[in-house]
């Protein structure tokens, strides 16, 4: 296949060229001499095909991605040219009967809705707009097809990007999932799909559990301490010196609000932190309200730390990430044997792909790796 200007530069080959603005001026001008290279945040780096980190069997399958969505794309641009055609069509049509049923006194013949030549006529309109139909169908499934290969590329790509630093692509050798009693290969990956979703609420479940009282009761007290600390008024200068006594302060930011809808200000300065000396004088109440208040919220009996979220996600994103091979093994099954079954855009990567991160080996050194400036005699 025809390789592009732009295919090292990702899986598309519609990203704009760097262009030099000093090729703009004419040639003998002062301004000629000057390098204007692309700014810092439009640098593109040619780091090769991002597809050699990834098995053969991988690169094959996401080319094949690429080429079905190629065809889809020609498909479509024919479908918007015989669009185009059947819309003016209708229109001829269309006017057509509105010149036919026209008075006479108006320019037209003034037939009626019976006359054959409007039936005649009408019938053609309602062939053409059935067909227009028909293709606006066709076009909005392709349509709909050629967004779900770009985002399937685009999550392809993306994890590859993403990839842990040091790793490569391996195939995952696992043996094709067994189907029950009576169940047919989409069935298979229908139930997939609906374990995975499963998998999914779960994982929303877990990262959407409260935190345990006990934990929250320890921060609400280190809290109320430093506050406490902060709230204390100091009297060693009243004592000292004879000034006044010293009130905690905190800096605060103030908006200034202005008779001008465009006009934004704000000022900074310190004031009284009244809540840090309430926490000081009343340090032990205060304790016990928030005791009070937080066993009126807390839900000890789904809340979670930590280290249990974090294992309980690890748990379900695995068990989510094997669920969701198999269901792209069976696709590939199904789709050898001409069932319509297609790769969700939302499926992982890797289990597309069939692959798995692992740590890439060590580069195999040169022959002459550390000899740097060795000079050898050559001849007698």
């Amino acid at each position: 296949m025809t390789r592009n200007r732009f295919q090292d530069f990702g899986f598309g080959g519609d990203r704009p060229p760097i262009r030099n603005e000093a090729a703009s001026f004419p040639a003998g001008d002062a301004s000629s001499s000057i390098v204007a290279p692309p700014l810092p945040g439009m640098m593109v780096i040619n780091a090769g095909d991002p597809l050699e980190v990834v098995p053969p069997e991988a690169r094959e399958k996401v080319e094949d991605f690429k080429r079905q969505r190629e065809e889809i794309t020609l498909l479509s641009r024919a479908d918007f040219e015989n669009e185009q055609t059947l819309r003016g069509e209708v229109f001829r049509h269309e006017a057509r009967i509105t010149e036919l049923r026209r008075p006479r006194g108006e320019g037209g013949f003034g037939l009626g809705s019976d006359d054959l030549r409007v039936k005649t006529e009408q019938a053609k309109l309602d062939q053409k707009r059935n067909d227009l139909a028909r293709l606006l169908a066709v076009k909005e499934a392709r349509s709909s097809e050629c967004r779900r290969l770009g985002e399937l590329l685009r999550a392809i790509e993306q994890a590859i990007a993403s990839r842990p630093a040091g790793t490569i692509g391996r195939m995952v050798e696992t043996e094709p999932p067994t189907l029950k009693k009576g169940e047919t290969i989409l069935d298979a990956v229908e139930s997939r799909r609906r374990r995975g979703r499963e998998l999914l609420a779960d994982l929303a479940r877990v990262r959407a559990a409260p935190v345990p009282s006990s934990i929250v009761r320890q921060r609400m007290r280190q809290q109320i301490a430093d506050l406490a600390a902060h709230g204390r008024p100091d009297a060693s200068r009243a004592v000292e010196i004879a000034e006044e006594i010293e009130w905690p302060r905190s800096p605060e930011r103030m908006d200034i609000i202005s008779s001008a809808p465009d006009v934004y200000s704000y000022a900074t300065g310190d004031l009284k932190d009244a809540t840090a000396l309430i926490a000081w004088l009343f340090q032990d109440q205060l304790v016990a309200a928030l005791d009070r208040e937080i066993d009126e919220v807390a839900d000890d009996s789904a809340a979670l730390t930590a280290d249990e979220r974090q294992k309980q996600e690890a748990v379900i994103l695995s068990d989510l990430l094997a669920s969701e091979h198999e269901e792209c093994m069976l696709i590939d099954l199904a789709r050898r044997q001409g069932l319509p079954a297609e790769h969700r855009s939302d499926c992982d990567p890797r289990a597309v792909l069939a692959i798995e991160w692992i740590a890439a080996p060590p580069p195999v050194p040169r022959e002459d790796a550390g000899q740097a400036g060795v000079i050898r005699r050559v001849g007698p």
